[in-house]
């Protein structure tokens, strides 16, 4: 009797370990911390602008309170606003740009189509995180 030995690779081999809302997440708060050592990034949000550049928005707790803050994970560079108890005009960081409604949808189709390219976008340099 002959056996045959399939050897089969794990599709999970050719996918991310982590969906790529978490790495974008996680990525952001890395962006973050560098101007903010202590910082937590809550309640992100992850969108792709009009040129499919990936981004996330999101707020950082801070001692005077909630501070809103836009990761752009192409260019590596983070905008923060002011603490909400400072008042003020509330300027657009960023999230017309990358967490729009358009920008999510954006995000949810490249996602479903191609989610590994979307993780490729979201990982982009990684030496800018440690350079």
């Amino acid at each position: 009797m002959r056996r045959l030995v399939l050897l089969l690779l794990p599709l999970t081999a050719c996918a991310p370990d982590l969906p790529p809302e978490q790495i974008a997440a996680a990525r952001a708060e890395a962006l973050v911390r560098r101007t903010r050592p202590d910082a937590t990034l809550l309640a992100p949000l992850a969108g792709l602008d009009g040129e499919g550049r990936p981004g996330v928005c999101g707020l950082i707790e801070t001692r005077a309170g909630p501070v809103r803050v836009v990761a752009a994970l192409a260019s590596g560079e983070v905008r923060t606003g002011v603490p909400a108890t400072q008042g003020g005009h509330r300027l657009d960081l960023g999230e017309s740009r990358y967490c729009s409604e358009d920008a999510r949808k954006r995000w949810d189709q490249l996602k479903r189509i191609d989610p590994v390219g979307l993780t490729a976008r979201v990982e982009g340099d990684q030496e800018s995180l440690t350079g």
